[in-house]
């Protein structure tokens, strides 16, 4: 990390956290679980965030202050306990009112290429751009059946910090092995399909990665059940057990 960078980063995250940004930390559904000492890194990351990244407001929406830290809030709960670099590919955060309709290109059968248009909660660019809805943002919960597309879409950001979205973040030397077992139960779920909570992730892997970030943030009591040892390799990863807070 470039030192004056790592300066400022350091500088924003000891500002005292405003005051009057408190309440709309009930938009960070996990946040009133986290331990003390995670709330208190957390704040200061939202800081960082909000120091380093643009929202603009589309369809007429108006981005103001409860925007900007509950989508902060909700993203920086992938950066506690780690050395971040806060998404680098990431510049400006594209906020809709509500679901808005969106063209898509993918490939499809014999070489074909699909195109279309698709109502869509949130997108997650390579170059530099996520795009929300607010009512998703809105939605966020923390309990069995939740979602969370704020996380959702910076776990693809998260993905991205290699270069690539392919289902595999930066990651420490212990985790590389077990992480390489996990795309071969993404490729296993795809080969013999089955109820799972990760249904929705089984288009690739980089949706497979988003999926279960959102889940371990949002509903991990069903991850837990349903894909035990992928709970406890993002539990090691995030150094987080969310399952576990809500009983604390």
């Amino acid at each position: 990390m470039n030192p004056l960078r790592r300066w400022r980063r350091a500088r924003l995250r000891r500002q005292p956290f405003p005051q009057e940004w408190l309440p709309y930390l009930r938009g960070v559904p996990l946040f009133p679980f986290l331990p003390p000492a995670d709330q208190t890194e957390l704040l200061g990351h939202i800081r960082g965030f909000l120091g380093e990244k643009r929202f603009e407001g589309a369809a007429g929406f108006s981005v103001n202050d409860a925007v900007r830290v509950i989508v902060a809030g909700n993203a920086s709960l992938l950066l506690l306990h780690r050395e971040t670099e806060y998404f680098p590919f990431l510049r400006t955060v594209v906020v809709y009112p509500t679901l808005y309709v969106a063209r898509y290109r993918k490939p499809g059968p014999a070489g074909i290429v699909e195109e279309g248009v698709e109502v869509r909660a949130g997108e997650s660019w390579p170059l530099g751009t996520v795009v929300l809805a607010w009512d998703a943002v809105l939605e966020a919960g923390f309990s069995p059946g939740a979602r969370n597309v704020v996380v959702h879409e910076f776990a693809h950001q998260l993905d991205l910090e290699d270069g690539a979205m392919q289902g595999v973040p930066v990651l420490p030397p212990e985790l590389r092995a077990p992480w390489r077992q996990v795309l071969d139960e993404y490729r296993d779920l795809w080969a013999f399909p089955r109820p799972t909570p990760l249904a929705l992730g089984l288009e690739n892997p980089a949706e497979f990665f988003a999926v279960a970030v959102e889940l371990f943030f949002a509903d991990p009591w069903s991850l837990k059940l349903h894909h035990p040892e992928l709970y406890r390799l993002l539990g090691r990863y995030f150094r987080l057990d969310p399952a576990a807070l809500a009983a604390s």
